[in-house]
């Protein structure tokens, strides 16, 4: 199938790469965020970093370096559905002849590699949701096994293996079960406003209306924490401000200052940057009145 066709076969069902955000186990996309991109109910513009574009372009020859390595004959597979939990899918990257276990590849930058969830190879210590994706593709292929092939800095190949775990495939079982109710019932899943991105989320989904509502009482509490926590925004922007100010002037305009401990330098420096216009755009305005102010 070309790629259109394949984008809709998507969303008839949980993928592996959408394993961690039906589980909530996801820190970039949210299970909100999964359902409106399965339902189409709203718009989400994911972003295709050049990162991502360089790994579709280098699959083939990560694949090929691994096969050679490895001594091992990879393959193809088409889409394949769980054959007793119908939402499960997968279109797993290549296959290893002969050996009932499947092969993910991935592009990975090599400081996200350097301080991020990466083990030593030939484990399983990979970010969760890579995991969660290889162990949903062994299921449903039902592999003992399935290896990730990871090129580090674009010029370090490392293998790690993740093996089927019967406690960890209960919980994602249920998990994406009841993200798909979700998604049958056309019930959006609760939105974890803790979540980063939760905020610029909500503001898409609901918009702005007219007319008025009284908040509920739980919402004093979120009020109040809000007014707070602008409160002491603003006091430690003060501090930083005011240090800021102590340290320039004692630079007296030079360009760079040393710290006397050794750990660090400032520096100064002139940026010029041409004017431009600023192109139309929308956002939705959101802040609070005091009681008793006007609104015009």
């Amino acid at each position: 199938m070309d790629r259109e066709q394949w984008l809709i076969a998507r969303r008839s069902g949980v993928g592996g790469s959408d394993a961690a955000a039906a589980c909530g186990l996801n820190p970039y996309v949210s299970p909100l965020d999964l359902y409106f991109d399965k339902t189409g109910e709203v718009v989400i513009e994911r972003e295709d970093t050049e990162r991502m574009q360089m790994g579709r372009a280098l699959e083939d020859t990560i694949a090929d370096v691994f096969a050679e390595r490895f001594d091992v004959k990879l393959r193809r597979h088409a889409m394949r559905r769980h054959p007793r939990y119908p939402w499960m899918i997968g279109n797993p990257d290549r296959l290893i002849e002969g050996a009932r276990i499947g092969l993910e590849i991935k592009n990975v930058d090599a400081l996200a590699y350097r301080f991020g969830q990466w083990g030593e190879p030939d484990t399983d210590e990979i970010p969760e949701p890579y995991f969660l994706q290889c162990l949903h593709y062994a299921m449903i292929f039902d592999y003992r096994e399935w290896h990730l092939a990871a090129l580090v800095g674009g010029n370090t190949l490392k293998r790690y293996i993740v093996r089927r775990d019967a406690e960890l495939e209960e919980m994602l079982i249920e998990g994406e079960r009841e993200f798909w109710q979700c998604v049958e019932q056309h019930k959006a899943p609760e939105i974890d406003c803790s979540r980063p991105g939760a905020l610029a989320l909500i503001k898409r989904v609901y918009g702005t209306n007219e007319g008025a509502i009284v908040l509920p009482e739980s919402v004093e509490h979120w009020h109040r924490v809000r007014m707070e926590a602008d409160e002491l925004a603003k006091h430690y922007e003060r501090s930083a401000d005011e240090a800021k100010a102590h340290i320039l002037r004692t630079m007296e305009g030079a360009a760079i200052g040393r710290l006397a401990s050794g750990d660090g330098e400032y520096r100064q420096k002139i940026v010029r940057r041409p004017g431009h216009t600023v192109s139309p755009s929308e956002y939705v305005d959101f802040r609070f009145s005091k009681k008793g102010a006007k609104n015009e």
